[in-house]
């Protein structure tokens, strides 16, 4: 009988036939030996306080290492010459993390007891017609903590289902969750997180959990929830993008505005097109180049929805009004006000306003924000030319002083003229096949810088030399080079005329 119970057991605990898999269930083997009593008596170390197991095996033939842990083994030893297996057997489960083994007979060898007790590895006896209530101990014990895993598992994802439910963000799906005691961290594609989520433009999102020992459907539940939140937020950010700039292009573009469709849309976003408006364009740095690495669509979409917000609150703190309409990667702020706005507080308004939106930036890796700022006109023909000023604004303040400044309408001077060849693409293919044979060659930083410093200080050898820090052999050296590799007179005028356009150009080559 005993062996007609050992069979069956040993199927349904080890094989799992025709019963779902155990390999989750973490039996304590302090509840064991209380389960099956006196059937086994541990022999040496009384160490068993963090063992446990989820699976019992027999020690038929030699072990692996990745069988072991979780695994209480049990070996039917009854010579002196198996003893000498079991020795060598213990050394190796020991060794590879198992949290026990039964030795089936009634004598133990001394030399065996020690060993397992210099190891702190539990050893324990059976009687062989024990077999069969040993076994059945053993599998009821795993049923039932797998049953309990099961209602456990069923509760949570109930939990998932009711949060799910009554969330209409995935910020309140977390919130709701963590009250009972799931608590979900999501983070962009390149962090450590456990899990990935795969569902429409959440695609490259990932997630981590804790519990960390959350079963693998509720798992899945999760991130099915988590896409599907990521997805509608995408979807609302691109939809409120996509309905602002078109509202902008009737605005600005449409020559019999104001229509009663523009009038009525304007007054939604609290914009009274008969009043003095100012228009600040705020454009991302980088940020074409930015999304080609990046990211997900939906990172992208976030990004440019929580700047929208931002510039838009910003500036309502700082000039009391702001209504902000996307165009391409950058944000046309418009603030409205009774009196006009002097160029000096709109300058120092954008300044607190960038330092803010740099830090916001920061924290999703763009690299910073320029702007351009147009004066104050009234209605809508003043609204579209304070919006060409301040694209003028930003074109030639980015070109004549980098990324990241601000600039306004009035100070351009001259530069205003260029705005358009500075602004095209022509302009930027001559510059960069003009200047490209420096950047081949190994110090071509100092010989950009060289021929800048030379260009401002009006060819004055004296002056460069000085500025730069360098001898004037060490200044002459570095200009024949330049005009050795641009094939050009750079002493000529209308050659420096050109060089000083092309660095306004591609300001970023250098």
């Amino acid at each position: 009988m005993a062996k007609c119970v050992f069979n069956r057991l040993l199927l349904l605990t080890v094989e799992h036939k025709g019963w779902p898999p155990l390999d989750n269930v973490q039996i304590p083997l302090d509840d064991f030996l209380r389960a099956v009593g006196p059937c086994v008596q541990i022999i040496s170390s009384r160490n068993t306080g963090d063992r446990q197991f989820n699976r019992i095996q027999f020690l038929m033939q030699e072990p692996h290492a990745e069988d072991c842990p979780g695994t209480l083994w049990i070996c039917p030893s009854r010579t002196a010459s198996e003893h000498i297996v079991l020795d060598r057997w213990i050394l190796s489960l020991s060794r590879w993390g198992a949290p026990g083994v039964i030795v089936m007979g009634d004598h133990i060898p001394s030399a065996t007891r020690l060993l397992s007790e210099r190891l702190q590895f539990p050893l324990m006896i059976m009687m062989v017609d024990a077999m069969g209530q040993v076994m059945d101990a053993a599998y009821r014990l795993l049923v039932g903590a797998d049953n309990r895993r099961m209602r456990d598992e069923l509760e949570q994802m109930d939990h998932i289902q009711r949060a799910w439910r009554v969330s209409s963000r995935l910020e309140e799906f977390q919130r709701t969750l963590g009250e009972r005691g799931i608590s979900i961290t999501v983070s962009p594609t390149g962090e450590s997180s456990a899990f990935q989520v795969y569902w429409g433009r959440g695609t490259g999102e990932r997630f981590s959990l804790e519990p960390p020992t959350l079963s693998r459907r509720v798992v899945d539940q999760v991130s099915l929830a988590i896409g599907v939140f990521l997805d509608l937020d995408a979807a609302e950010i691109e939809s409120a993008l996509r309905h602002r700039a078109e509202f902008l292009l009737e605005l600005l573009v449409d020559p019999h505005v104001p229509t009663g469709s523009v009038i009525r849309t304007a007054a939604r976003y609290n914009l009274d097109l008969g009043r003095i408006h100012t228009a600040f364009i705020w454009d991302l740095d980088q940020f074409r180049e930015f999304s080609e690495q990046a990211t997900t669509e939906q990172t992208i979409l976030r990004i440019k929805g929580d700047v929208l917000e931002a510039v838009e609150n910003d500036a309502q703190k700082v000039f009391g009004h702001g209504m902000v309409l996307p165009h391409s990667d950058e944000f046309v702020l418009i603030v409205e006000s009774r009196e006009r706005i002097k160029p000096e507080a709109a300058l120092a308004g954008a300044v607190v306003m960038r330092d803010h939106l740099n830090s916001l930036l920061k924290r999703h890796g763009v690299a910073g924000i320029t702007c351009g700022i147009g004066f104050p006109y009234d209605g809508p023909d003043g609204l579209r030319k304070s919006f060409d000023e301040a694209h003028e604004a930003l074109t030639v303040g980015r070109a004549r002083y980098g990324f990241g400044t601000i600039a306004h309408f009035k100070d351009l001077g001259l530069e205003r003229f260029l705005y358009g060849w500075l602004d095209s693409p022509r302009s930027r293919e001559l510059a960069e096949g003009l200047l490209r044979p420096l950047l081949a060659e190994p110090n071509s930083r100092d010989l950009f810088e060289t021929l800048e410093v030379y260009l401002n200080s009006k060819g004055r050898m004296a002056t460069a030399a000085q500025i730069l820090h360098v001898h004037r052999n060490t200044l002459r050296y570095r200009l024949d080079r330049v005009q050795q590799l641009l094939k050009l007179n750079i002493d000529d005028a209308a050659t420096q005329l050109v060089l000083q356009l092309a660095f306004k150009a591609r300001p970023e080559l250098h």
